[in-house]
């Protein structure tokens, strides 16, 4: 819907305040005086408003007015809802969209309170229509596709997507309209839906009609009329009949023309459809002009001005005064609403405090419980502790000791290790010396045993001659022999120190 709809409507509130009582006509009040006021009765008054919808749209919106007014109390917001659409309906009906869109804006806002997917998405199909007629395309065909979206499974799909397709027949895309409208026939079909079958009738002689097939055209014309009379569709059919009009006009056939105009025209005066009159009487000047009669068609036209201006001011004073007692009792509601709130609030306040004081009294309580029994643990940790003190203070000591020893055995082991090595050392080197000496003793007993022990016996022998009584001649020559055994010696003994003496220096 355009946003301009609302703020007219609802800026004239504060001027046309109403005090008018809605009441259900007589006959209605007679029939309904011992019905319990509640839910059930609530439905059975919108499928009535509904019904009278066809043919007394006046009528209709009476009693859904009655409904409005009678569901909040109850608390019935889906009624509320549900009357709120007819009362969008009835003047939908009479062609003041502005109005209708007004109706479903507010029973959409319902529907989304409660979350009924089904009851939104047939509003918003409502809502795509009335966008259709102001020309938004754009828009309408966002809430037509966002209501089959929302009614995914719902009967009552098929009419959603005719009207999908009747809205590429306004943009003139005539093979985009056609796959909507084939789509809605089969499914219209399929589901005995004769209303939609209907619909998709008219709808395919509109664009024959517009294609120029007029014999095409005038066959699903005629087959829609039929079904709209069988249905009683009184508003649709007078649409038909001017698009049949039109049809014949274009063909030159004037006086067929006429006749279906005639009908459309006493079928108006019939019903309260005061929009449609306003269309029958352009109609009525399109024709006399088609056929030359200026002055007849002029008369038309001033009807249709007229009539045009003077609907759509007695409709919107009505609507106001309507509007005015749908704000009011929203607003009585949301006081209500908001005052029950407030007191919840409060008492919620009022019992939190009390609990907080309980809650602060229960806690000091155990505070001071807490606190004495925590003095007799702290007497009791610091003995413990204290003792826990002295056992570490006797550990520390003992590591400390330990780690002396340790420090010591570290020591230890190291000399010990150094000496081990030392020690190798010169166990080595003792038997290298060792070695050396028994070298040094074999070399000595072997010159003992055979360099030393040779002169050493010479001269014991000669010794031994000399005892004896020689000539003086024989004991010079053993004395020489004695003195060159004595050298001989003198010599091996040398040669022994020498070894010997080296075997010291080394």
């Amino acid at each position: 819907m355009r946003g301009t709809c609302f703020v007219p409507v609802f800026l004239l509130l504060c001027v046309f305040i109403t005090e008018a009582q809605i009441t259900l006509p007589d006959s209605l009040q007679r029939r309904y005086a011992t019905v319990k006021k509640d839910s059930a009765f609530i439905d059975n008054l919108n499928e009535l408003a509904t019904a009278y919808l066809k043919n007394n749209p006046a009528l209709s919106r009476r009693i859904a007015s009655y409904t409005t007014a009678l569901a909040p109390e109850l608390k019935y917001t889906r009624g509320y809802a549900r009357a709120l659409t007819v009362l969008g309906n009835s003047y939908w009906y009479e062609g003041v969209y502005e109005f209708a869109q007004n109706y479903y804006m507010l029973a959409a806002r319902q529907y989304q309170n409660i979350h009924d997917s089904v009851g939104l998405g047939k509003v918003y199909n409502n809502i795509g229509e009335v966008n259709k007629r102001f020309g938004e395309f754009e828009k309408s065909l966002d809430y037509l596709l966002q209501s089959i979206n929302l009614r995914k499974g719902d009967s009552t799909i098929a009419l959603t997507l005719y009207n999908i397709g009747e809205l590429y027949i306004v943009a003139e895309q005539y093979e985009k309209a056609m796959q909507y409208i084939y789509k809605s026939l089969d499914m219209a079909r399929h589901q005995r839906d004769e209303r939609s079958i209907t619909y998709c009738y008219w709808s395919m002689a509109r664009i024959k009609s517009a294609e120029g097939n007029f014999k095409d055209a005038l066959t699903y014309f005629k087959l829609a009329i039929a079904r709209w009379k069988k249905s009683g569709e009184i508003r649709t059919l007078i649409e038909t009949y001017h698009d049949i009009a039109g049809v014949y006009r274009k063909q030159n056939q004037l006086s067929i023309a006429k006749t279906y105009l005639d009908e459309a025209f006493a079928l108006g005066q019939n019903i309260r459809v005061p929009d449609l009159r306003v269309k029958t009487y352009l109609e009525y000047a399109r024709l006399d002009s088609t056929r030359g009669d200026y002055k007849s068609a002029l008369k038309f036209l001033s009807l249709h001005n007229t009539l045009k201006d003077s609907v759509y001011n007695l409709l919107k004073a009505e609507q106001i005064a309507r509007v005015q007692i749908i704000y009011e009792t929203e607003r009585n509601e949301r006081e209500n609403e908001q005052l029950k709130a407030e007191r919840a609030l409060k008492q919620q306040q009022l019992n939190s405090k009390e609990g907080l004081i309980a809650a602060i009294s229960c806690g000091l309580i155990l505070v001071l419980l807490l606190a004495t029994v925590l003095f007799r643990q702290r007497s009791q940790i610091l003995k413990v502790n204290q003792s826990l003190q002295e056992k570490n203070d006797k550990i520390h000591f003992q590591k400390e000791a330990i780690e002396a020893q340790a420090i010591t055995m570290i020591k230890l082991n190291e000399e010990l290790q150094q000496l081990n090595k030392t020690l190798e050392n010169r166990i080595e080197e003792r038997s290298q010396q060792l070695k050396l000496q028994n070298q040094k003793l074999a070399e000595y007993a072997f010159v003992n045993a055979h360099k030393l022990r040779a002169p050493v016996a010479s001269i014991i022998g000669l010794i031994q001659l000399l005892n004896q009584e020689l000539e003086q001649g024989e004991r010079d020559v053993i004395l020489n022999h004695l003195k060159t055994c004595s050298i001989q010696l003198d010599s091996v003994i040398q040669q022994i120190s020498r070894n010997l003496a080296s075997d010291t220096d080394e």
